[in-house]
């Protein structure tokens, strides 16, 4: 009986320890969703992403299946849609991934970013923000939040990259 339940423990510890380490590395694990001719399609989740509806999206756009959709036509677009969010992948008539953008309104700010922005802008309130996720090719191109902010009567308007560094406003 003893050897059953560290037979069962063990793997269940050495799984979290893998993950853990993996996740630590702060890189984003590529996904590959299809081998298109001679070219793979290739997406880059945002894992560090604090926001349940945007994991939510990118689970189903990973999982989905494009199938012989494609098929007949020079280019296919496929757009998911969450409540405050989207997502529009292009395809090309083989079925390579080209681009992925990504928009949600009023996401889950990441830690870096609100403790930015907290420590240049005190006494102001987060009014809005909209997070902007672009990808072309399998690379990275554009991940930046796009945020109001009120004190008083005084509205500011700033594009955060997603280390918090203000890149407008």
């Amino acid at each position: 009986m003893y050897l059953l339940i560290l037979g069962m423990i063990f793997p269940i510890f050495a799984q979290e320890k893998i993950s853990d380490v993996y996740y630590e590395s702060g890189e984003l694990p590529a996904v590959v969703l299809k081998k298109a001719g001679e070219e793979f399609s290739v997406y880059y989740p945002d894992n560090s992403n604090p926001d349940s509806r945007v994991l939510e999206l990118q689970s189903s756009f990973i999982s989905y299946n494009l199938g012989k959709d494609f098929e007949g036509h020079d280019s296919y677009l496929l757009v998911l849609e969450v409540e405050g969010g989207m997502l529009s992948a292009t395809f090309n008539d083989t079925g390579k991934l080209l681009s992925v953008v990504e928009r949600y309104e009023n996401a889950k700010l990441p830690k870096k970013v609100r403790l930015n922005l907290a420590k240049k802008f005190p006494e102001w309130t987060l009014v809005r923000d909209k997070f902007l996720y672009v990808q072309r090719n399998g690379e990275v191109k554009r991940k930046q939040y796009k945020i109001i902010m009120k004190k008083d009567n005084k509205i500011r308007r700033v594009v955060v990259n997603e280390e918090g560094e203000i890149i407008r406003g």
